[in-house]
C-alpha cells in the first residue's frame, strides 16, 4: 500500500518538471540538446520509480537485502530527494540564463566602448 503512495507523491513533481521543460523548449529558452537531456533524465527517474517495487520484491524474496518493508520515512525521503532534484535543476537553468545574459550585456558594452 505504501508503494502507490510513493508514486502518488512523486508523479506530480515529475509531471511538473516535464511540463516545465516542454514549456521552456517551446518558448525558446532551452535548446534541443538541453531539452533532450532533461526529458531523458526525468523520464529515467520516472522509470526508476516504476520498476522500484518489482526490483525490491525480487531482492527481498531472494534475501539479497535484509531490510524491512518500505516505511513512511523512506517515502518522505524519496519524495524530498525528487523535489530537491527538481529545485536544483530549476536553479541551474536560471543561473545558466543569468550567465548568458551577463555575457550578452558584457559583449554589448564592449562593442559600445570600442566604438567610442
Amino acid at each position: 500500500m505504501r508503494y502507490p503512495l510513493l508514486l502518488l507523491l512523486n508523479s506530480p513533481i515529475i509531471a511538473i518538471a516535464l511540463l516545465n521543460a516542454v514549456t521552456k523548449y517551446k518558448l525558446g529558452q532551452l535548446d534541443k540538446t538541453k531539452f533532450t537531456k532533461q526529458l531523458i533524465s526525468w523520464l529515467g527517474l520516472l522509470a526508476v520509480l516504476l520498476v522500484a517495487l518489482p526490483i525490491y520484491n525480487y531482492s527481498h524474496n531472494d534475501s539479497l537485502f535484509q531490510s524491512d518493508k518500505l516505511s513512511i520515512l523512506d517515502i518522505v525521503q524519496t519524495t524530498a530527494i525528487v523535489y530537491l532534484v527538481f529545485i536544483v535543476n530549476t536553479l541551474r537553468l536560471k543561473v545558466e540564463k543569468s550567465e548568458q545574459r551577463l555575457r550578452d550585456l558584457h559583449q554589448e558594452l564592449s562593442i559600445r566602448l570600442s566604438d567610442k
